[in-house]
């Protein structure tokens, strides 16, 4: 089977890093053609990973991906060229993996009468702040079209008439929303692989967060979304989890996985001053408490234990509201030894958090995780 596979990536060091790198190779075992879309002007490191591919593309961001598939595909390559090939595979950088042969999730969903298909995908919901209803659809960071969908004027159309989206929401609306729509009002079906296993999901449920140790463990679902990583995620404890899973299976290099979970805690633009990571933080200060006792306060407690760290306590304004054992802010002992890992990404909730707290400490006494960017990606 001829397959041609579309890889995009960005990122603001514009570097391949070497989990990309495995991603191609294995990428370029499956696929006849594998082309590499950089939505930046130069690659400044990494370029030994580039040999995985038949030829890399540059451009910028315009579009996020959905911009640079219209591209490569109506401009660079032409319709001409994409329809000799069997199926079509558009992938971002989005994910680590493969855990588990690609090959053999192609196989099963060979077998699986669809027409597209992606890895995962979730029932209908809505949006938030702006409120926004969808439809159940498939996540579109890697999505297989196969060759009646690749001839089909519907998606020729679909591409040659989408329009450049300029924010993160927009481009779920019109790509990952709207491919899924618009071959569906065409006739056509998409499944996603684990379909074939019924997990059912709840409304607005993503599977990838709420389930990602049985996606990986027993579904053999071969890749693992960043985002997961990001303390931040009601099912981070489940990342976690799943980390020790492939480490202790030897599944995959897991020092690629753990740097990017590390890194999340990282402040950008502080230097080298004490609290620029919050390992650096954590080794500064003998006695750390944790400010909140929300999904991110708890979430840091298990990373903690991850890392074999440990804590005084969790602290909060009001100890009503919390639902764990927490002591008040005011009862507790401050003095240049205590540092205060302040857990919420809201930064006016942050700065409300660190007024409350006044002259008991100094600011560098305090880490904030609404400064660390990784953290606050859009959703």
């Amino acid at each position: 089977m001829k397959r041609l596979c579309i890889y995009m990536t960005y990122n603001k060091e514009c570097k391949i890093y070497e989990y990309m790198g495995e991603l191609l190779n294995s990428l370029k075992v499956l696929c006849s053609k594998v082309y590499l879309v950089c939505n930046f002007k130069k690659i400044r490191s990494g370029y030994e990973y580039v040999t995985y591919t038949d030829k890399v593309f540059y451009r910028s961001n315009l579009g996020y991906d959905s911009g640079a598939y219209k591209d490569i595909i109506c401009n660079y390559l032409g319709w001409e060229e994409v329809r000799k090939y069997d199926e079509l595979l558009l992938v971002n950088d989005s994910f680590f993996g493969f855990f588990y042969p690609l090959s053999d999730s192609c196989k099963l969903m060979d077998k699986v009468d669809c027409d597209f298909w992606g890895m995962t995908g979730q029932e209908a919901g809505e949006y938030r702040n702006p409120y926004l209803p969808f439809d159940a659809h498939i996540h579109s960071y890697f999505m297989v079209f196969k060759k009646n969908v690749v001839k089909s004027g519907a998606f020729k159309s679909f591409w040659e008439e989408l329009t450049y989206p300029v924010t993160f929401r927009e481009a779920i609306v019109k790509f990952e929303l709207g491919i899924n729509n618009y071959l569906k009002s065409h006739g056509f079906k998409g499944v996603s692989y684990i379909d074939i296993f019924r997990l059912h999901l709840k409304r607005n449920e993503n599977p990838y967060y709420s389930y990602l140790y049985d996606l990986v463990c027993h579904y053999k679902v071969p890749i693992m979304k960043k985002k997961c990583i990001l303390v931040r995620n009601i099912g981070f404890s489940n990342t976690l989890k799943t980390i020790r899973y492939l480490e202790k299976e030897k599944l995959y290099p897991i020092e690629w996985i753990k740097s990017y979970l590390e890194n999340q805690f990282y402040i950008l633009g502080m230097g080298d001053g004490p609290c620029n990571s919050l390992e650096i933080f954590y080794r500064n200060y003998s006695s750390i408490y944790i400010y909140g006792a929300g999904v991110c306060g708890k979430n840091l407690a298990l990373y903690f234990e991850y890392k074999g760290w440990e804590f005084k306590n969790f602290v909060v304004t009001d100890k009503v509201t919390a639902d764990i054992q927490t002591m008040n802010i005011m009862d507790i002992e401050i003095n240049r030894n205590t540092g205060i890992i302040i857990a919420v990404i809201d930064e006016k909730a942050a700065k409300e958090i660190e007024e409350s707290i006044g002259e008991r400490c100094t600011k560098k006494q305090l880490f904030f995780l609404w400064n660390c960017r990784a953290i606050r990606l859009p959703v």
